[in-house]
């Protein structure tokens, strides 16, 4: 079957959704044909190499059976050893071109999944799902369209050949023992499209309980210390322990129903195949005389039987392979959402203008912002200009928009109606700043050139205040980091966040409660140095603050409580 054919057969069968994953699915590999193509002429390299290897097998076996018979020629033991090769070839081939095609498709997919996730931006991408989610998703789900790729698809182009290619050799042969072939065959893809129906949905099911279940472990570990504290311990251990006993049971249920499959598959090519062997048998024997049966001689019997399997063999092989196509579909079921390239996909927020003078940075024209399905508005009619070295606070209670106006300005989120132009290179500092595993030089070169030296690091630690001779950081910055920021405080944090956005060299910093984590003589060393600094290097910097000190020291302030629509 075509994906066309296979997108038809969802269609008809009243799952559009599973049509429309079908066709997604057929579109991957559209700029990866070379490696299917590969499989395709490795399928028929295989095929003439079974003609040839079973033709010489069958007049080595006349000559040796059939008395009198002259001794096998050395042309058919030449044919025999060329057969053998090219079917050993034209396989080798076929599996290399699957397997290549699988590598191809996943690795663009993954760069697409990740440039949709850029475009998107981090306030859209955790209102849809943890990192356990999206981690599952971009991993485990994609790895689920190996099988499809590797193993399916070369079984379905090998399929569409052989089988046919052998009925037509039987048929020119004895037309009795083709027309049995040709009866039998189709009943296999029959039978593996029924049986593809009702895989699919325990495909589905495990894939969305891997997914539960990679959030809900992630979840146990990040809250293990609060679990300790408070005695939940066990109770946390058995939650956990029953998720896993029911992801266990659906395992179960799904390989159940794949060794359930392939087993009805073989028990209807095992009965084709034994009622030409009966045929052939009887032809033999002198027993049917009707039609070809009265001339059938040993060569085409013994050919026809070796061959007859044959063209049951890729379909057996596509049986096996065709619960691999229900995981692919099921793991399209989420992946086809978050593709981006795709018609349907989530639809990534619009870039900020782009200002080309060199004195504007930012501009935010009668911006107008809601959330929710009722778009309740957070801003209204907000108007903004920022030129190079300006430094602006954002005043206003927790609610009244501060975050949301830095997100507008990063590009993070779309306003609903209004304008938003920003400068091309910008840095950002957010009420958390998060901090990768390894040392604080790691953390710090995100930020700029991997040739910047240990001179100019150290110089922006000095900014922040971590500088030496400062004993927050005692191995200066061979300090070692952990996951989450584990080694430094929440203060240190927020610190070396902005010492990143002094290395970044960007015209314009959004800084979103950068002091919040401070105490009073930290949070002033802090804006003793940084602002000047960002003054003199003609920095826009746009603060977002409660701390009336912070606000006091911006060179003017914007409450944002006189952009609110209450109404």
């Amino acid at each position: 079957m075509s994906a066309t054919t296979e997108a038809a057969v969802e269609s008809l069968a009243g799952d559009p959704r599973a049509a429309a994953e079908a066709r997604w699915l057929a579109r991957l590999p559209s700029e990866h044909r070379r490696w299917l193509w590969l499989a395709r002429a490795g399928g028929l390299a295989a095929l003439v190499g079974v003609v040839l290897l079973y033709g010489s097998l069958a007049s080595v076996l006349v000559a040796a059976l059939q008395p009198g018979s002259a001794f096998p020629s050395a042309l058919a033991w030449a044919g025999l050893v060329a057969g053998v090769a090219l079917r050993f070839i034209g396989g080798l081939a076929r599996d290399h071109g699957g397997q290549g095609l699988s590598a191809a498709v996943r690795h663009a997919l993954r760069f697409r999944l990740l440039a949709a996730a850029t475009r998107q931006g981090p306030a859209a991408l955790t209102a849809q799902g943890a990192a356990a989610w999206w981690a599952q998703r971009h991993l485990d789900q994609v790895d689920a369209l190996h099988g499809y790729f590797a193993r399916y698809l070369p079984a379905r182009e090998w399929a569409r050949v052989l089988p046919l290619a052998v009925v037509a050799i039987v048929l020119s042969l004895d037309w009795i023992a083709g027309l049995l072939l040709l009866v039998a065959i189709p009943l296999v893809p029959l039978f593996m499209v029924l049986i593809g129906m009702g895989t699919q949905s325990v495909q589905e099911a495990q894939q969305s309980q891997d997914a539960a279940l990679g959030a809900e472990l992630l979840q146990r570990l990040e809250t293990l210390p609060w679990l300790r504290r408070v005695g939940a311990l066990e109770e946390s251990t058995a939650a956990v322990a029953e998720a896993a006993q029911a992801h266990r049971g659906l395992v179960m249920r799904v390989l159940r129903v794949a060794f359930l499959s392939s087993s009805t598959l073989e028990l209807f090519s095992a009965l084709a195949i034994g009622l030409v062997a009966l045929y052939v048998g009887f032809a033999l024997l002198g027993l049917i005389t009707f039609g070809p049966a009265a001339s059938l001689d040993a060569w085409t019997g013994f050919f026809v039987l070796m061959l007859a399997p044959e063209g049951f063999l890729p379909l057996r092989q596509l049986a096996q392979a065709y619960h691999e196509r229900s995981a692919a579909l099921a793991a399209s079921s989420s992946l086809a959402a978050l593709d981006g390239d795709e018609g349907g996909g989530m639809a990534a927020p619009a870039r900020p203008e782009s200002l080309a003078g060199e004195d504007e940075v930012l501009v935010l024209e009668a911006v107008h912002h809601g959330y929710g399905r009722s778009k309740r508005a957070v801003l209204s009619g907000l108007d903004l200009r920022l030129r190079s070295g300006d430094v602006v606070g954002l005043a206003g209670p927790s609610g009244s928009g501060k975050s949301t106006v830095l997100a507008l300005a990063a590009g993070f989120l779309t306003p609903d109606a209004g304008r938003v132009a920003r400068c091309a290179r910008w840095a950002w500092v957010p009420q958390r700043v998060h901090l990768f595993h390894g040392t604080v030089r790691d953390n710090l070169k995100l930020a700029c050139d991997p040739s910047v030296g240990d001179a100019v690091l150290l110089e922006a630690l000095t900014a922040v205040g971590l500088g030496a001779p400062t004993s927050e950081l005692p191995r200066g910055l061979e300090t070692p980091i952990g996951e989450g920021g584990t080694g430094v405080s929440g203060g240190q944090a927020q610190r070396l966040g902005v010492a990143r956005a002094w290395l970044s060299g960007a015209p314009l910093w959004l800084l979103d409660e950068p002091t919040a984590a401070l105490d009073d003589a930290t949070r002033d060393r802090l804006l003793d140095a940084l602002l000047p600094l960002a003054r003199e290097a003609r920095v826009a910097v746009l603060i977002a603050s409660h701390d009336p000190v912070v606000l006091a020291r911006c060179d003017r302030v914007v409450t944002l409580a006189d952009f609110r629509d209450f109404r």
